[in-house]
């Protein structure tokens, strides 16, 4: 077992930029709408938290997904 995997570090990278172009992605249309006035400003100003969660959670499932490879 190798201590730096390259193959595994490849795969989290694509990983890590799939969650962060989703994030962006979400935030450009809910920007859009709040300039739209399509919804409320609120809910634009509550996405920094629900992001944080959504990085809490990837987290998680990064180091569980390891933690499984290798026992």
């Amino acid at each position: 077992m190798a201590m730096f995997d390259i193959p595994d570090i490849r795969d989290l990278t694509y990983k890590i930029a799939i969650v962060f172009g989703i994030i962006i992605v979400i935030y450009g249309v809910l920007w859009l709408l709040v300039n739209l006035g399509v919804i409320p400003a609120i809910v634009a100003a509550v996405f920094p938290q629900i992001v944080m969660i959504i990085i809490g959670l990837f987290i998680i499932y990064a180091a569980v997904d390891r933690r499984n490879k290798y026992y």
